[in-house]
């Protein structure tokens, strides 16, 4: 008995260990490895088992002992070749080269792809932890909270330097910011820029008579901001005209100073001409010092000839000529008559003339203002120079009589007492209250 149980056990054996093999076979071995020949040597073995089986029973006692130890060893074979069965099988030397290579391709995209979404997840938290998380907006106005620009916007992390420079803008100065932090704090803030327009140069405005270019009031001035837009209006004075405006008298202001100047004329003047003209006494008589002014207490002799600079019709039909400066004498044909030129005076040499006397004093140059006076070389003579209007000179002689007086100036040459201002300290002194306004 124990010997049958031996052969049952070692054809279990065998036939699982056949059939191993023919799992490992390929296919087509697999297919034909029942054949005739196996069939046949099986029942051999099986028959030689058979024939065997007497010769056991013969020896029960060594056979049983020897059989409890086979069968101890069979039944160790038996469960090492079920734990080997029971292993997963190692399948991958048996695959193909290409499914090894797809199978070591795909291994390694699967770790590829699952690096990148590490990557990516890691990205994320990093992004996540940068992100700006606080905004401020930044508005320019000026004073009148007219924008300046369009609002700036800075992000950045609560807790870190601000890190911006403020816009400028021309002609504009920063004078207030509300607001301010230099700080992101809060999620949102606003900061406001107030600026105000620099001040612009002033606008000067003069107020002349055009004819005798005195002033008709103290000179003022406009001020206003840069780029901003002006209009002058012309001030009234009683009893002138405005004739016309020098200057910009509209515009915007700006960096550079700005003169305006008004020209006005006595109301009562229709028309001026400024053609040259000669006039001849025809009678000794007195000149003034503006149409229907005072009188000068300068004699103008009978038969002298006067050059005209100007003449003036009033409203009243009168005619008045300007003898220069501030010298004037009105047409009236009984005492005055036009003539073409100068008279050419012949005289002998101031040496021998008994009337010429040595002088040393001051005097004022009065003629018409911004003009030249001409200087001669003696009376009546021919002009050797000029000197302006206002000039302060010194007066070294005198020659002529009571009627008609020529002063020789700086010793450049000679003119007629009614150019001449000898009252120079009263000049001076009105000068100075002038510029004391």
């Amino acid at each position: 008995m124990a010997f049958k149980f031996m052969s049952k056990i070692r054809r279990s054996f065998n036939s699982r260990r056949n059939a191993r093999k023919q799992m490992r076979k390929p296919s087509f071995e697999r297919k034909t490895s029942v054949s005739p020949e196996n069939h046949s040597n099986l029942n051999d073995e099986i028959n030689i088992e058979s024939s065997i089986e007497p010769a056991e029973e013969k020896q029960p006692v060594e056979a049983s002992s020897t059989s409890s130890n086979e069968t101890q060893s069979q039944q160790e074979a038996v469960k090492s070749s079920d734990e080997r069965e029971n292993e997963p099988a190692d399948t991958t030397n048996q695959l193909p080269e290409e499914s090894k290579h797809d199978l070591a391709v795909s291994a390694e995209e699967k770790a590829a792809e699952k690096k990148h979404e590490l990557d990516s997840h890691h990205s994320e938290v990093k992004k996540a932890s940068t992100r700006p998380d606080s905004t401020i907006i930044i508005i320019y106005q000026d004073e009148n909270r007219r924008s300046l620009s369009s609002p700036q916007i800075i992000s950045g992390k609560r807790g870190e330097a601000i890190n911006f420079k403020f816009k400028e803008f021309e002609h504009f100065d920063l004078i207030h910011i509300d607001g301010f932090t230099s700080v992101f704090v809060e999620p949102y803030g606003s900061m406001t820029l107030t600026y105000r327009r620099q001040s612009g140069a002033n606008i000067w405005l003069f107020s002349q008579d055009i004819d005798d270019l005195h002033m008709l009031g103290k000179p003022r001035f406009v001020s206003g901001k840069v780029d901003e837009k002006y209009s002058l209006t012309p001030p009234n004075f009683i009893g002138y005209s405005l004739l016309r405006a020098e200057g910009p008298v509209n515009g915007n202001f700006n960096e550079q100073q700005q003169v305006v100047t008004y020209y006005y004329r006595d109301a009562s003047w229709k028309e001026v001409d400024f053609n040259v003209k000669y006039l001849k006494m025809r009678v000794s008589q007195p000149g003034y010092d503006a149409p229907h002014g005072n009188d000068t207490y300068i004699t103008l002799a009978k038969d002298t000839v006067w050059q005209v600079f100007e003449t003036v019709q009033l409203t009243s039909g009168e005619r008045w000529h300007c003898l220069g400066g501030n010298l004037w004498i009105q047409e009236d044909y009984d005492k005055v008559r036009f003539v073409d030129s100068l008279p050419q005076y012949q005289i002998e040499d101031n040496s021998t003339k008994p009337f010429t006397i040595d002088l040393n004093f001051q005097a004022i140059i009065d003629f018409v203002p911004n003009k030249k006076l001409t200087l001669y070389n003696r009376p009546f003579g021919e002009p050797v120079d000029s000197i302006e209007d206002g000039s302060i000179v010194t007066i070294t002689e005198r020659e002529g009589g009571r009627e008609m007086q020529w002063f020789k100036v700086d010793d450049r040459g000679w003119t007629i007492r009614q150019y001449l201002d000898f009252d120079i300290e009263h000049k001076v002194s009105q000068e100075k209250e002038r510029l004391s306004e």
